[in-house]
């Protein structure tokens, strides 16, 4: 297995795992404004594991979403999920509020890196096309010298 494949592989096991927490999270939380931007957080989150499986790239943006952004959002939600069951009403407006928040920009940041990942592929090829001809142009450059040198 290449290291592309490997990170892919991880990448995809990483969207497995979150959807799943997700799910299981907003089953959890009472309060159906958050759970339905959850819903709408998973179904970005699914349409972007999808589009993985297709493409190879992204794998930077990848990289942070699930190592740096989604532990972050996991942390607000174990919070709030146990202030939810406490007695301590300002601090969960609080983290509601900032969940609130958050939520709908972690949605755009998916709906983004969705967009870039066929992007991302496209200029690749796009690049190695004009690689190939730059390449092949300078081939018949020289192959016109060579042949202009043996008359």
């Amino acid at each position: 297995m290449t290291e592309l494949e490997k990170k892919k592989d991880l990448h995809m096991k990483q969207a497995a795992e979150y959807i799943i927490y997700l799910e299981e999270t907003k089953e959890k939380i009472y309060d159906k404004n958050l759970q339905e931007q959850l819903a709408v957080l998973i179904r970005q989150l699914r349409d972007l594991r999808d589009l993985q499986y297709w493409f190879d790239s992204g794998e930077r943006e990848l990289d942070r979403l699930y190592d740096r952004y989604m532990p972050y959002l996991n942390t607000i939600l174990e919070n709030y999920m146990k202030l939810e069951t406490s007695w301590n009403n300002k601090e969960l407006e609080k983290v509601k509020k900032q969940l609130t928040k958050i939520l709908p920009e972690f949605t755009e940041t998916m709906r983004v890196i969705t967009q870039l990942l066929p992007e991302d592929e496209m200029a690749d090829a796009r690049a190695e096309v004009k690689a190939r001809e730059a390449k092949e142009k300078l081939d018949r450059q020289y192959r016109s010298l060579f042949i202009d040198d043996e008359i």
